[in-house]
């Protein structure tokens, strides 16, 4: 511990970067930034362990997080890694000096340069919190505040809404903003997550994933144990129409049991992360194409109801209108298969 803390009291940038583990004590990982001027990031299962209008909270770290999360890490001086599953798809920098804290054994000694502390975050950070000086750093405050202040600006150019399909971005910014805080939601496997995790605003909801098992199907499953789980909230499902349609049976099975929700279903008529993996390999893009039945009609037939939205203007009202029913309610959204126009 006292290696630890002479590691960050000796630093020159310290990056907090909280994962599953440190999940549950999100007031612990707040009082550690807080006292040593540290910028948050997160790994993708650890999105929304703090709003994200928080200022210390900068982005998701990985393949779907920012180019600014990228450069905070990889010139943190030392990186405090909280819980952290080192997957392939969050790409920690290991060369950097870090703190390592993990319950699990196997976790640790991932960084060339890391102190391991072996331990439950619950306990483990509230004693490094109190042996480590007190920083105030401007300068770093500054640059956390200017790296999340161009993740904003680029959400928001990237939210274009006049644009016909309707693009994902602006899908996550319409979700971000009527969403409750309260409210559970299940993502599905595919670009559906992809945006998800990049775009979309966490303020004080919980979400639930398969973590990066790629298991195309689990939105409306995840959705349905949430609502079981939790009656009394608001269970949104995002899932894409490739991933919806491995599951889709059980929009009857959520009518049954009386368990209204509101499916969100990206429907671009692909495999969208196929195609963009095949592109990134150079392959070409093969057997990518979905021929969908009409969502929207497939959950009127269930004994739910349905909405096709095809226009910008259209998605607020439908999402609203679909929160106010009394059963599973299929949002079937026209988008754009393109991830960047």
């Amino acid at each position: 511990m006292a290696r630890a803390a002479a590691l960050i009291d000796g630093g020159k940038r310290p990056v907090i970067l909280a994962g599953w583990g440190a999940f549950p004590f999100a007031p612990q990982v707040a009082a550690l930034a807080e006292k040593i001027s540290a910028p948050i990031l997160t790994t993708f299962r650890a999105k929304g362990i703090l709003p994200e209008g928080n200022p210390a909270v900068v982005s998701v770290l990985g393949t779907v997080g920012t180019p600014e999360a990228r450069a905070l890490a990889s010139e943190a001086d030392p990186l405090i890694a909280l819980g952290v599953g080192f997957s392939k798809q969050t790409h920690v920098p290991v060369d950097r000096p870090m703190v390592q804290v993990d319950l699990d054994p196997m976790k640790l000694g991932k960084g060339d340069r890391a102190v391991n502390l072996w331990g439950n975050c619950g306990t483990v950070i509230p004693l490094l919190t109190a042996r480590v000086r007190p920083r105030k750093d401007g300068a770093m405050a500054d640059r956390a505040a200017s790296k999340k202040k161009e993740i904003t600006a680029r959400r928001e150019k990237e939210a274009d809404d006049r644009a016909v399909p309707i693009r994902p971005p602006y899908l996550m910014k319409v979700l971000s903003d009527v969403i409750p805080e309260d409210a559970v939601i299940s993502i599905d496997v595919g670009e559906n997550g992809w945006w998800f995790g990049r775009n979309f605003v966490m303020k004080r909801q919980r979400f639930v994933m398969s973590g990066y098992l790629a298991t195309m199907g689990f939105g409306l499953p995840g959705a349905i144990a949430a609502k079981l789980a939790y009656p009394g909230k608001t269970v949104f499902c995002i899932t894409g129409d490739g991933g919806f349609a491995m599951a889709m049976a059980e929009v009857a099975t959520a009518v049954k049991y009386r368990l209204p929700m509101v499916i969100v279903v990206l429907n671009n008529h692909e495999l969208g992360m196929i195609r963009v993996e095949q592109e990134t390999e150079h392959y070409p893009v093969f057997a990518t194409d979905l021929l969908n039945p009409d969502f929207a009609a497939y959950g009127k037939a269930c004994g739910g109801e349905g909405i096709r939205v095809e226009r910008p203007e259209e998605l607020k009202p439908a999402i609203l209108r679909a929160m106010g029913i009394d059963l599973p309610v299929i949002v079937d959204v026209e988008t754009d298969p393109r991830r960047f126009v």
